[in-house]
């Protein structure tokens, strides 16, 4: 039984090696400027992804409806998807505790603290807009759906920061790796 258990365990270890020393993943993490790049194109899709949430839960058009929600499909696949890329080459993704040593233990959970430490303030700043905007909703000529129009689209980028932000922090900071080089024989 315990066999088994310690089979399945090295087996899970072994998958993720093989994901987080890809040498296509590696490569393409090695060059900080190319990562950098798809860091400010997952961050772009954010925003462009935000502006399509935000423009589906303000508007009643069916006609902007219709264009807004394929649109927010569009921006949230392929950021999905580099910031999966972003995961895998910083080694961030669950499990990585089995696979990385002890320096780069440290630098993903100081990153994951950071991280924690960034979600909670804007969670507050999000508490305090949302309970400033309540106040403006008791003067009597304030538009009563700008509450939600505000704090929806506030609570999606701050689950997607909260989700993603290790692998961010670590892809902005860490220099390039130098590539290893060959034995020679």
């Amino acid at each position: 039984m315990n066999t088994r258990a310690e089979a399945k365990a090295e087996a899970y270890r072994h998958k993720l090696l093989t994901r987080f020393e890809d040498p296509k993943t590696r490569s393409l993490w090695a060059d900080r400027p190319a990562r950098l790049r798809r860091l400010y194109l997952g961050l772009v899709l954010v925003l462009l992804s935000m502006a399509a949430l935000t423009v589906l839960v303000l508007t009643q058009d069916p006609l902007v409806v219709f264009v807004a929600s394929p649109a927010l499909c569009v921006f949230l696949l392929p950021q999905a998807r580099i910031f999966q890329f972003l995961e895998a080459g910083a080694r961030t993704l669950y499990g990585y505790e089995l696979v990385v040593d002890e320096r780069q233990r440290t630098e993903i959970d100081q990153a994951r603290n950071i991280g924690h430490s960034v979600t909670t303030a804007l969670l507050v700043l999000t508490v305090a807009i949302t309970a400033a905007v309540h106040l403006t909703i008791t003067f009597p000529r304030a538009d009563h759906n700008v509450p939600l129009g505000i704090f929806v689209p506030m609570t999606c980028m701050i689950l997607l920061l909260h989700r993603s932000f290790p692998a961010l922090y670590l892809a902005w900071t860490q220099p390039a790796e130098l590539p290893e080089e060959e034995p020679v024989a």
